[in-house]
């Protein structure tokens, strides 16, 4: 990211002193702050097979209704249960191997429908113990429960102290890159952030086969530079975010 940054900027410096009597420097900031998540998602699924998707349907509601009011009871409140269930259903067809005296046939067994219904709820990071209630309570109830994700629900300090560093490591570029071309870096004269900063659960590697053309040549995009970004730490419920600007300074020999 750094190194790209500082040939972005070189290029830039000797366009912009060619085409003006004053010239400018315009260089790349990048500011990463990593912080705790203060939201966590629970994913809640229960699962049933019959050989009647209907039936089964209905059995695996109810069984939902059931865990979601056995969370309630451990001190979950309604509406941390948020609107809108997952379903997948699966036709399942197996078979057996049957042998007389001289030969073996392999015979379909009838089909059964295997559904899955799911719920996703949302606590405060820092209720723990309720957290712990919460996956034991749908444990005892047949369902499964695991930590699905995390989030920032308030990301004002983190997004500011993000853009805070973006701005300053871009004056640090500056700093060196009008230094080293024999200028004397001037006063600021604009700063443009080319997308609104991004919070990161994880790192994800650089994948071309998920990309389109526009993000391929979409300079903005915190990754293009470096992808082989060492990203956010492994530790569980910390989230980065990242600030990039264009800032733009006056220079002088």
């Amino acid at each position: 990211m750094k190194v790209m940054a500082i040939l972005l900027s070189l290029l830039i410096l000797t366009l912009s002193g060619a085409a003006e009597d004053a010239p400018t420097l315009t260089v790349i900031g990048e500011g990463k702050v990593i912080v705790p998540a203060d939201t966590v998602f629970v994913s809640v699924s229960v699962t049933a097979e019959d050989e009647n998707v209907t039936l089964t349907s209905i059995k695996n509601a109810e069984s939902l209704n059931r865990t979601i009011e056995a969370l309630i009871d451990a001190g979950l409140k309604r509406d941390d249960v948020l609107s809108g269930r997952g379903r997948s259903v699966q036709s399942i067809q197996t078979s057996s191997r049957v042998c007389n005296n001289s030969t073996c046939v392999m015979v379909a067994n009838k089909a059964v429908s295997r559904v899955t219904d799911q719920v996703t709820i949302r606590f405060d990071a820092e209720d723990e113990n309720l957290i712990n209630r919460c996956l034991e309570a749908a444990k005892a109830e047949g369902a499964e429960a695991e930590i699905s994700g995390y989030a920032l629900g308030d990301d004002s300090e983190a997004l500011a102290e993000a853009r805070r560093k973006a701005v300053e490591d871009a004056e640090e570029n500056a700093e060196d890159l009008a230094s080293a071309a024999g200028f004397m870096l001037g006063m600021r004269l604009d700063i443009f952030e080319p997308s609104y900063p991004v919070v990161y659960q994880q790192s994800s590697g650089l994948d071309p086969l998920s990309l389109g053309m526009m993000e391929i040549f979409d300079f903005s995009w915190p990754d293009m530079f470096d992808p082989f970004d060492a990203g956010v730490s492994a530790e569980p419920g910390m989230l980065e975010v990242r600030s990039q600007v264009v800032v733009t300074y006056e220079v002088a020999s």
